[in-house]
């Protein structure tokens, strides 16, 4: 008789240890480990969730969109995961492929899909944003005659996405700049730019929501509509695919990012979102993800037809976002852990969250611009400006501004790019005290 995976896990499960769920669903709360952090009036009690944080006290913490620390939330969780591998590494499987642990996979897919405005099977889930931006590309079905056209403001591991998979298959890359001046930048210069320079061959267009060179917002919605005219009347081998860096819009806005209109988003969730280090998601529209070969082997629990295909030696069907989640052993605890991020950030309240790092941040910058020794490079405007603040500190570079902050205890970061810039960012766990201090360091900031 042949046994083959799906009977072997069930198998397996009927073995398992007994359920005791420890991950919160989606839209639960998040488990109480201190005091309440919204009352009943609605109000958010900010010193609650910055205690949730085991940011060291004696330091003002203002790179939160760089890299995470783990809210106690989110800790409990991983722990508890962890716990339960460690005890009994098959459990794993049992909880991967068998209803004996309540199929913990799929809710953490489904907590992400409700969080992003999508569904479960549109989620191809990676480790980082670079991950996701990897197999867009690299699986993306492009001829020798078309292109890329991407713009200049994009990230490294954008552009050598684009360039690893263009050097592949032959296919060109054009770059685009959205804007001159980023103080002065508008959605509707960069929508116009960026709409001008699609052409007859242009495949894709890859572009990121919001800047880490700038902290300028890019229009996505806006651009979308001008993808989706270039596409008017042609084939579906030829159609202009939308594809976003989203990650550091990605949860500090009040947006689903599956109705922004891109055809795939790319994201980390270990950034803004406050989940566990080294998750991430690509997203794409249902009728896109045919667009796209798998790049490596899958491990979705939701999906066998990929093992199965290879187990009969036949093709694989037609690509879906199970397909290409890139397979491997992984940092499970770290994977089942995420809907405890989600949790947090549903009982402070998606807009509550958005609408706290759109103060602080457009504060800071408030202040910022009226220092002698400040400009600007991020623009002032909400509407095209995201979490993060770029500047310039006058006869200082950018790397000597970071380390005065440093000086000071005050932790920021300065943008990896040709120009460079010092960034200051505000999360929803950060204070309008921590602007202060890093505006009264600015200000002592000479030559």
């Amino acid at each position: 008789m042949t046994l083959n995976r799906r009977q072997l896990l069930t198998t397996l499960g009927a073995a398992a240890v007994a359920s005791r769920p420890a991950y919160p669903l989606a839209g639960a709360a998040a488990p109480r480990l201190g005091r309440p952090l919204v009352s009943g009036a609605g109000a958010v009690d900010w010193d609650a969730v910055r205690e949730l944080f085991p940011l060291a006290p004696d330091w003002t913490h203002l790179a939160a969109f760089l890299f995470v620390s783990h809210p106690r939330p989110v800790a409990a969780a991983i722990e508890e995961f962890r716990r339960r591998i460690d005890s009994d590494p098959m459990w794993i499987e049992a909880a991967a492929f068998t209803d004996a642990e309540g199929r913990p996979f799929h809710k953490m897919k489904a907590a992400i899909a409700d969080y992003v405005g999508g569904a479960p099977d549109e989620l191809a889930l990676t480790s980082n944003t670079t991950t996701a931006l990897a197999v867009a590309y690299h699986g993306l079905r492009i001829r020798a005659d078309q292109e890329v056209l991407t713009t200049e403001h994009d990230h490294y591991v954008h552009h050598e996405s684009i360039r690893y998979a263009c050097d592949r298959s032959g296919a060109a890359v054009r770059r685009v700049a959205l804007y001159d001046r980023a103080a002065e930048a508008s959605a509707d210069e960069m929508t116009a730019r960026l709409a001008h320079a699609i052409g007859p061959k242009t495949r894709a267009v890859g572009m990121t929501w919001v800047h880490s060179s700038t902290g300028v917002k890019a229009p996505v919605p806006e651009i979308a509509d001008a993808v989706a005219r270039a596409n008017r009347g042609r084939a579906e081998a030829d159609r202009c695919l939308l594809i976003v860096d989203g990650v550091h819009g990605f949860a500090n806005q009040d947006v689903e990012v599956a109705k922004l209109g891109a055809d795939f988003f790319a994201a980390g969730m270990h950034k803004w979102l406050c989940a566990p280090r080294g998750t991430g998601f690509l997203w794409g529209r249902a009728d896109a993800w045919p667009h796209l070969r798998p790049t490596v082997p899958s491990f979705d629990p939701d999906q066998q037809e990929t093992w199965q295909a290879w187990m009969d030696r036949r093709p694989v069907a037609p690509t879906r976002a199970s397909f290409v989640s890139p397979g491997g052993f992984v940092a499970y605890e770290h994977f089942l852990a995420v809907p405890a991020a989600i949790a947090l950030h549903a009982e402070i309240g998606r807009a509550r969250v958005a609408a706290r790092v759109a103060e602080l941040n457009g504060a800071f910058r408030d202040a910022a611009a009226k220092l002698p020794n400040v400009t600007l490079v991020t623009p002032r405007d909400p509407s095209v400006s995201g979490g993060l603040t770029c500047f310039e500190v006058h006869g200082l570079s950018a790397e000597e501004v970071t380390q005065r902050f440093r000086a000071r205890r005050i932790s920021t970061s300065s943008s990896p790019y040709r120009v460079s810039y010092p960034r200051v960012s505000a999360g929803f766990m950060n204070s309008p005290q921590d602007l202060e201090v890093a505006l009264r360091a600015l200000r002592a900031m000479t030559p």
